[in-house]
């Protein structure tokens, strides 16, 4: 998971940050981070401290996990919390609003959702999850599906895509932890969210998989660069612009563990997971552990990243005039 911020983050990488990791015998730094929810995707900072890399970087790492990207970045607006792990609508909205914040590190590559449906539904909508995914967009059209929020970059991408072959999906929004309960009560007709709730209805066979992220079902042109990265408002990053580049090293570290002991890092997330099964963790950590293993954000990302928040048609007066490099600290 290559995280950086510019040249000096590559360099610092390359040396193992020997100068941070003495940090390790000082008293450490306390921090803490608001995690968009209790989603695998998003777990990576509780298993980089399960693996004890924060605290080898001086970091005393404490979590907030919210109910949804929005509630996170929301917090970091408000000044609750200084560093959010959200999503990337929420990003561009905010900038688009007129708020300076800023991304620092890409934490998962790509879409991270996927979108289950109900048994009962699936067969009933004229199609099938084998079909072209026009037509499976298509089929969705009118049917009531849970995401997290309005501005989630889960939403935007089904919505978009779904608009694109003439088809208009109904929303609603919740948390994730109430979205399985909500699909076997029959109030909603799918979910499209993350790992690893999406897996909790095909595992009992009262859902099927409509549509894949991660696998890339959906086209490139309406889905992010990033469905998770790390957020902070920008005074804060340039007056602790150490602090980050300490919080890029833990990722540096964990990107490494993946590759190098990839046995630990899936013990580890299956401690924060105890529900999971073995199979079921394997096939999540199959998918997950890519996408945690990011590259750096370009200027060129954020454009696209602007350009596929305005695909949902959301309103924003400024978000024409966001400059896609005020959006990275680097």
């Amino acid at each position: 998971m290559a995280f950086h911020i510019g040249r000096r983050t590559t360099i610092l990488g390359a040396m193992s940050f020997p100068l941070i990791h003495a940090a390790s015998a000082e008293v450490l730094t306390d921090l803490t981070i608001g995690l968009s929810s209790a989603s695998l995707g998003a777990a990576t900072p509780k298993i980089a401290k399960e693996m004890g890399l924060f605290a080898q970087h001086g970091i005393e790492a404490k979590f907030i996990t919210m109910e949804s990207a929005n509630a996170a970045t929301t917090a970091l607006l408000s000044g609750a919390i200084k560093i959010a792990l959200s999503g990337t609508g929420e990003l561009v909205v905010a900038q688009g609003r007129g708020q300076k914040v800023v991304a620092f590190a890409n934490a998962y590559q790509g879409l991270g959702a996927t979108l289950v449906l109900a048994n009962a539904v699936a067969t009933k909508i004229g199609s099938s999850p084998d079909a072209p995914i026009a037509q499976r967009l298509k089929a969705v059209g009118g049917l009531l599906l849970a995401t997290t929020s309005a501005t989630s970059a889960y939403t935007v991408a089904l919505k978009a895509a779904a608009q694109s072959v003439g088809s208009t999906v109904r929303f609603t929004y919740m948390s994730v932890s109430n979205m399985v309960a909500a699909l076997e009560a029959g109030a909603i007709d799918g979910y499209f969210t993350s790992a690893p709730f999406w897996a909790l209805p095909v595992i009992h066979r009262t859902g099927v998989v409509w549509i894949s992220g991660p696998r890339g079902e959906l086209p490139p042109e309406f889905t992010p660069v990033s469905t998770l990265n790390f957020q902070v408002m920008r005074d804060y990053a340039e007056a602790n612009r150490e602090l980050i580049t300490r919080i890029i090293a833990v990722f540096v570290d964990l990107a490494r563990a993946i590759d190098e002991r990839p046995d630990v890092v899936k013990a580890t997330a299956g401690k924060l997971y105890p529900d999971l099964d073995r199979a079921t963790l394997d096939l999540l950590f199959a998918s997950e552990s890519l996408a945690w293993k990011t590259r750096p954000f370009t200027v060129a990302d954020m454009a696209h990243e602007i350009a596929f928040v305005k695909s949902s048609g959301v309103t924003l007066p400024e978000i024409d005039r966001i400059d896609p490099a005020s959006i990275l600290f680097r």
